[in-house]
């Protein structure tokens, strides 16, 4: 989820920056149940932004909205990861076929650096850096509306990745194929880098789908 900056947020905006981050994170867990009065009060702020960022977040399909001012997270679905990973599975490899492209030297030196860093140590940690890897390459792209549209596609698919994050081999597999797809761009590799993307996205995709939590 891309913040926005504090000095332009309504109240709104940072309540729901907040509550997602909670469900993206794993603190609100799928699937679980809560009070929005006393969400509310925790966040330290009136039911009113606060159901009006749960509106945002259930047309998102994070949370559903229930009678008697209950809310739940939405439970993790097979048939939505799915959904979410076919359209990754055609957009990851070729916003990295343009960045073979159009992506500046510059450019390519910092995507190396966040392949080649030390592995974070904390699960959040570990999924910002995911994140800022595939995002510098969705920027290198050079297509703002493609770079756009997968950032969305990663506010949803977070939670799912997070499970991903709890097998420590395939961890390790995907920091090897980072490297090697920041090799590819650097060698301007377009075949090469699509065909990597392609398999690390898809990779994920079949861990999750065997995962026990997903439904």
């Amino acid at each position: 989820m891309t913040p926005i900056p504090l000095q332009t947020r309504t109240k709104t905006e940072a309540v729901y920056e907040e509550v997602a981050r909670r469900i993206l994170d794993g603190t609100l867990e799928p699937g679980s149940l809560g009070n929005q009065e006393a969400l509310a009060a925790d966040l330290g702020v009136s039911i009113t932004p606060l159901r009006e960022a749960l509106r945002r977040l259930e047309a998102e399909r994070l949370v559903l909205l229930q009678a008697h001012r209950t809310l739940s997270v939405s439970p993790l679905s097979v048939q939505e990861v799915r959904e979410l990973y076919a359209v990754r599975l055609r957009l990851d490899p070729y916003a990295a076929g343009e960045a073979a492209l159009h992506a500046r030297p510059e450019t390519l030196d910092a995507i190396d650096a966040l392949a080649e860093r030390a592995t974070e140590t904390t699960t959040r940690d570990r999924l910002r850096a995911n994140r800022e890897f595939h995002q510098a390459i969705y920027r290198a792209s050079g297509n703002r509306t493609l770079a756009d549209l997968l950032d969305r596609l990663w506010d949803q698919t977070d939670r799912y990745r997070l499970l991903a994050l709890q097998d420590e081999q395939h961890e390790r597999s995907a920091e090897q194929e980072h490297r090697r797809i920041a090799a590819a761009l650097r060698d301007r590799d377009r075949a090469l880098v699509e065909d990597l993307m392609s398999r690390h996205v898809d990779a994920t995709l079949r861990l999750v789908e065997g995962h026990a939590d997903v439904r």
